[in-house]
């Protein structure tokens, strides 16, 4: 049997993967930067120059910088929900789910801060649209199917109480985005502790007890 040799990338492939480097390098200096600073205080200038690309490379990915906010909210929003989908797909049982997916919240909790940094600022600025608006409500809306299933699953199983599982996935999702807001004002507060003691507050909600 005659070994085949891989072909050589065609000039249009290297360009093609070339311009997505780039655009990701775009993508994270716009996201390091919207998760540090006020949305409005942020110019292209001021992305291009962490990029360390030309002003004019990003207008020729993106139309202005409300485009470029929303592809790079998209970016973190979409891996958000790998998390949330990697989490779920590892576990039958609700319980284990719901634990995991409170342990998600600490072990990435730069990350998902960095999320909730950016939607806070979001929201309060002048520069709201309906794509963006999307994006977010789509965010919350993976987090809250995954719980919903999971405490349905935990009420056929005997293990919940009979409450509306649509409440207790709500009443998670708003609470841990209440931890993580609390731990950009206040850096030092203890996630984990955080995180364990509304754990016990949830399993109260739910009725489980161990």
């Amino acid at each position: 049997m005659v070994a085949r040799t891989r072909a050589k990338p065609t000039r249009n492939e290297v360009s093609q993967s070339e311009g997505h480097a780039k655009r990701q390098k775009i993508l994270a200096a716009a996201l390091s930067l919207f998760s540090t600073r006020d949305y409005s205080a942020i110019t292209i200038k001021d992305i291009a120059k962490l990029a360390e690309v030309p002003t004019s490379l990003l207008y020729y990915y993106f139309e202005d910088k409300e485009a470029l906010f929303r592809a790079a909210l998209e970016e973190a929003v979409c891996a958000a929900m790998r998390n949330y989908e990697e989490v779920a797909s590892k576990h039958s049982e609700p319980v284990d789910l719901i634990n995991d997916w409170f342990q998600m919240h600490v072990e990435l909790a730069e990350d998902v801060r960095r999320v909730v940094k950016i939607l806070m600022d979001y929201s309060s600025s002048q520069s709201q649209s309906q794509l963006v608006d999307d994006v977010v409500r789509k965010f919350y809306d993976v987090e809250i199917q995954i719980l919903t299933k999971a405490v349905r699953q935990g009420q056929r199983a005997r293990l919940f109480n009979d409450i509306s599982p649509q409440a207790a996935a709500e009443f998670a999702s708003t609470h841990l985005d209440g931890i993580m807001v609390r731990s950009i004002i206040q850096p030092r507060l203890n996630i984990q502790a955080a995180v364990n003691t509304f754990r016990k507050a949830f399993w109260a909600f739910v009725g489980y007890e161990k």
